[in-house]
């Protein structure tokens, strides 16, 4: 669930910096995904993909470095933002990739 809630504090956030207005829009432009993507991660109790958590990496690391390209001090704190954002996405994708092997692992050290 800690790759949902890392979604959530993105959208949250790029909702904050009037990047976007609704859930889907997060869900289609920022995760390239279908409109209803957060909603069956919540009501399901899943996991984003490792897709949408990378797109949406890609995306923020992106929309950085473009904003600390401005003069405006509020474009380059909302590019350290986008960062901190941008470095949780692809942390959560890596811990989900070992726990996954370690469970492989350790299943084939069982057998």
């Amino acid at each position: 669930m800690m790759g949902l809630q890392i979604l959530e504090q993105v959208r949250d956030q790029l909702k904050q910096c009037n990047a976007l207005s609704t859930d889907r829009e997060f869900c289609e432009q920022w995760l390239g995904k279908s409109e209803c993507y957060l909603r069956t991660l919540r009501y399901g109790h899943l996991s984003p993909s490792a897709d949408a958590m990378m797109t949406c990496a890609s995306k923020l690391s992106w929309y950085a470095r473009q904003l600390n390209k401005s003069t405006h001090t509020h474009h380059k704190h909302w590019a350290g933002v986008f960062n901190q954002l941008r470095s949780d996405c692809v942390s959560a994708v890596e811990q989900q990739a070992q726990r996954n092997w370690q469970q492989r692992m350790n299943g084939s050290l069982a057998q």
